[in-house]
């Protein structure tokens, strides 16, 4: 099943590490086991510097579910791009308290557009302890909080089931006036 424009789904998170791929993972599984046309990328709102690869807790999650060999999902975090947003039909970010103010100051008005039109969401699931508070203070997002790694798993799992279920029964509801949003991207292709 290859990634289309019109059924692409695009998880956020911070660094593209943990949260996102294994919403990404765990979406793709469910979706390919629905017989769903949706596919699922991650990406991360910042560069990931020294860590590499794809979290131990994502991974020890994986095994938890059952996924045989998981580290072949290991693959170097990404950082979202404006391409990634005109191209994906859903953007899901996985924290609206400690995520939306950095899409904002990086985007500009296309999040609340998105929004608006139906093709963006914002979930709350918190990242593991001893990673958030840095950010908090530098970007000035207000607090949230943190969740142990197997919280944290359970919640994206249970939120992707949803998505999944959604799409399969309902399909996504799109506000199609996407016009003010491509006038506000400075650059590349057109939304759809």
């Amino acid at each position: 099943m290859g990634v289309t424009e019109n059924n692409r789904i695009i998880f956020v998170c911070t660094g593209n590490y943990y949260r996102s791929r294994l919403a990404e993972i765990l979406f793709n599984d469910y979706a390919l086991k629905a017989a769903l046309n949706w596919d699922a990328e991650s990406r991360g709102l910042f560069d990931r510097g020294s860590m590499k690869g794809i979290s131990p807790d994502a991974l020890r999650f994986l095994e938890y579910k059952g996924f045989e060999s998981p580290e072949h999902f290991s693959r170097e975090p990404e950082r979202l791009r404006v391409e990634d947003l005109e191209t994906s039909r859903l953007v899901i970010i996985l924290n609206k308290n400690e995520h939306e103010p950095i899409m904002k100051m990086k985007f500009g008005r296309v999040p609340t557009m998105l929004e608006k039109a139906g093709r963006l969401r914002y979930w709350n699931v918190y990242d593991v302890p001893s990673r958030r508070p840095m950010k908090a203070r530098i970007f000035k997002s207000q607090e949230g909080g943190e969740q142990p790694p197997e919280s944290s798993g359970e919640h994206i799992d249970f939120a992707v089931q949803l998505l999944v279920h959604e799409l399969g029964t309902r399909g996504l509801e799109i506000n199609d006036s996407t016009e003010d949003i491509d006038s506000s991207i400075p650059s590349g292709p057109k939304f759809r």
